[in-house]
């Protein structure tokens, strides 16, 4: 049994190494379509940009004031969404900056509290893996392979003490 519980062991540490090494490459691809959403809003806001410059001396804030105040439901739904697009634009731009020039532990902690579930989940669909082979990467994948196989073995290391006690199970030592 001690050489079964070995072999997973190191199983283990392979699987987890590989697993842990797609974490960097993933997060690269996320940032390239993160960085595509955000494109696409900027493009949009700058729409409304050029009406403000044209109509309202370049202040959007007078144009979404406009469009919310206006008597119509649907005008009025219109300012509230460029608002919040305009909210989200500054957000976006701000979680690009650090995704595409962060350090991998500040791009991780950034994703941990910020991550954009619909283009995760369109980055996982797209997303296939690798053999990246950055510092990054190997530091990721050994770092995770050694959690997976201390997880293994904190939960082996009950049974092995208890086998020891009862003496007759001497197998898995």
């Amino acid at each position: 049994m001690r050489m079964l519980t070995g072999l997973v062991d190191r199983l283990l540490f392979v699987a987890g190494f590989i697993a842990a090494l797609q974490l960097p490459q993933f997060v690269d691809h996320y940032t390239q379509r993160y960085g595509g959403y955000h494109q696409a809003l900027a493009d949009s806001m700058a729409e409304y940009q050029r009406n403000a410059d044209a109509h309202y001396g370049g202040d959007l804030e007078r144009l979404i004031a406009d469009l919310r105040s206006a008597p119509s439901a649907g005008i009025h739904d219109i300012g509230s969404k460029l608002a919040a697009d305009r909210e989200r634009e500054t957000a976006m731009r701000a979680g690009l900056a650090i995704l595409e020039h962060g350090s991998l532990p500040e791009k991780l902690w950034y994703l941990a509290r910020h991550l954009d579930r619909e283009i995760a989940a369109g980055t996982w669909a797209a997303f296939t893996p690798g053999l990246p082979l950055t510092l990054d990467a190997l530091l990721c994948g050994l770092i995770g392979a050694l959690l997976v196989c201390g997880l293994f073995n904190l939960l082996v290391w009950p049974l092995r003490a208890l086998a020891r006690r009862g003496g007759g199970a001497e197998a898995l030592r």
